[in-house]
């Protein structure tokens, strides 16, 4: 349960994190935090891999928020020890990016 939460946080984290980019340096306003992934890769800031990652890890959070019952635990396990590059790669690429 407590990886279920952790993801949770880390997904909505993200989630905050990139509708903020998109809004604030992109002078967009997506409709939802998919699309403000999308508008990210369609400006070269994110890759395509990156892009269906980080879409799968905002999909998993609504699963685990909403049908939290049709989760496989051990799969997620298994993911979460292997599956966080595109998640590393996009936030050093901001750091970089923003100097931070």
């Amino acid at each position: 349960m407590a990886v279920r939460y952790e993801l949770i946080v880390i997904a909505e984290a993200l989630m905050a994190l990139v509708i903020h980019i998109v809004r604030r340096d992109l002078n967009e306003r997506p409709r939802t935090p998919i699309n403000a992934l999308m508008i990210l890769r369609n400006r070269g800031l994110l890759t395509i891999n990156e892009y269906e990652d980080l879409s799968k890890l905002v999909r998993l959070r609504n699963l685990l928020v909403h049908r939290y019952w049709i989760i496989d635990d051990y799969l997620i396990y298994q993911n979460v020890k292997t599956n966080f590059k595109s998640l590393i790669n996009f936030i050093n690429r901001l750091r970089s990016r923003y100097g931070i």
